[in-house]
């Protein structure tokens, strides 16, 4: 009897420490994947500055800017057509769209920021135009992502700015009789920016 008792205590011995030993390898914590460089290349990255104050000005205030010679540089982001039929004196033509071929929609310009990146420092003083405001606030946005210090938005732009039914709630420079060049504008053009930026990255 003895001997079936302590047969008995041994067997129970057994079976708990089995149990045990399982239920812990359940409670263990799995080993962390490491990700896959593909993960890693493929991965959104933080955007900085996401609670951002665009900066912005009147074309009178530009002209004011600009008049000064203080170091300000104008930016017009509108499409080469645009650019070539009447801008600012002294602009710089870096598109944040264009006009797709086939179709006639604008469409963004992949290039923008390269270009930009490529010839215009981080710290310039800088005064954005299109159109109406609209695009170059969305250029802003870009540049201030990628860390320039000062981007204004001209708001208004080059043409001014419409309501819904058509009439003008900002007037453009053009509108206010400011002076206005014509053509691409030599070595401020895109496309010389464009040849410049290359020849940077050689």
């Amino acid at each position: 009897m003895v001997c079936m008792k302590a047969l008995g205590s041994r067997v129970e011995t057994v079976l708990l420490t089995t149990a045990c030993g399982i239920a812990l390898s359940g409670c263990r914590t799995a080993p962390s994947k490491k990700p896959s460089d593909h993960q890693v290349a493929t991965a959104q990255p933080s955007t900085p500055k996401q609670d951002m104050t665009i900066p912005e000005v009147t074309p009178a205030e530009a002209k004011k800017l600009l008049d000064e010679n203080a170091g300000y540089v104008y930016l017009d982001v509108r499409s080469v057509s645009e650019f070539v039929a009447g801008h600012a004196p002294g602009a710089m033509n870096i598109p944040i769209a264009e006009p797709n071929a086939a179709t006639g929609q604008m469409e963004p310009n992949p290039d923008f920021l390269s270009v930009v990146e490529a010839t215009i420092p981080r710290d310039a003083k800088l005064i954005v135009g299109c159109k109406s405001g609209n695009r170059s606030a969305r250029a802003c946005g870009m540049l201030i992502r990628a860390y320039y210090n000062s981007p204004h938005n001209m708001v208004g732009g080059f043409g001014g700015a419409l309501a819904p039914d058509g009439t003008v709630t900002t007037k453009g420079w053009s509108m206010l009789g400011y002076p206005v060049e014509h053509g691409d504008g030599g070595e401020l053009s895109y496309q010389a920016l464009v040849s410049k930026s290359r020849s940077s990255h050689r």
